[in-house]
């Protein structure tokens, strides 16, 4: 269990809940969430936990930016500052450590920029992308890592793609995390441009456990199937099976 500190809402149906404690985790790994016990509301409501991946950490505290899409989520909203939660973990692998001379870029679509935003901590000369479909939200918190303003490129609206804008050939790591046609424009980018840029993605998929026991999450990849909890949620762009990715 773990004390709320705050919860909320940055977007029409988006939040970030900021939790107390000590928490262990690095940029790009995941956190199984679930709301305490409410009043009126059982004990297994809802069955299982939600992975969320980290948005943010500091000494005190771990934060998760997440959107309201089903009941767990719903239920997690309604909580309040003071109220108890569930976290375990953390899950999976993360976006790698690369040496500071690297000039490294952080692509992010929608929902995507949530485990981004620690990598913006730990990356803060980074250039930074992030798109919306409709309004943007977290863009303050980025600004707070970056050395200068001019580090982060926004695109908003539907027909405005994030990764029209982006050079690859100006950088030698791409970290990103978005839906997946997002990821694969970047990937063909990448390619087309005959840039020699290695893309780190993050890919999210249903999950039940969290811990690898399950295999409700495990995606095609080059090496065989392989567990999003586990062996992912970052994979190098190479080693995905796009067709797999772009039907979860």
């Amino acid at each position: 269990m773990a004390n709320i500190i705050s919860n909320i809402q940055v977007a029409p149906s988006v939040y970030v809940i900021k939790v107390a404690g000590q928490w262990a985790g690095a940029m790009g790994q995941f956190y199984m969430v679930r709301p305490c016990a409410m009043q009126g509301i059982a004990m297994t409501d809802p069955l299982l936990s939600r992975p969320l991946s980290i948005h943010d950490q500091g000494d005190d505290y771990i934060a998760f930016l997440y959107r309201v899409t089903g009941r767990g989520t719903t239920l997690l909203a309604n909580v309040q500052a003071g109220q108890e939660i569930q976290l375990s973990g953390p899950f999976g692998n993360g976006f790698p450590i690369v040496d500071e001379h690297e000039s490294v870029a952080l692509v992010g679509g929608g929902m995507g920029v949530a485990p981004l935003l620690l990598a913006a901590k730990h990356y803060h000369q980074a250039e930074i992308y992030l798109g919306f479909n409709h309004q943007s939200f977290a863009v303050e918190s980025f600004e707070q890592m970056v050395d200068r303003a001019d580090q982060i490129h926004i695109t908003q609206g539907q027909y405005h793609q994030i990764t029209d804008i982006i050079d690859p050939t100006l950088y030698s790591v791409i970290m990103a995390c978005g839906p997946a046609g997002m990821l694969q424009a970047l990937a063909k980018k990448i390619k087309a441009m005959r840039a020699s840029t290695l893309l780190y993605i993050s890919t999210e998929k249903r999950m039940a456990c969290g811990i690898g026991a399950c295999l409700t999450c495990s995606i095609q990849t080059v090496h065989g199937n392989r567990r999003v909890c586990k062996e992912g949620p970052v994979f190098t762009a190479e080693e995905v099976n796009w067709n797999d990715l772009s039907h979860m």
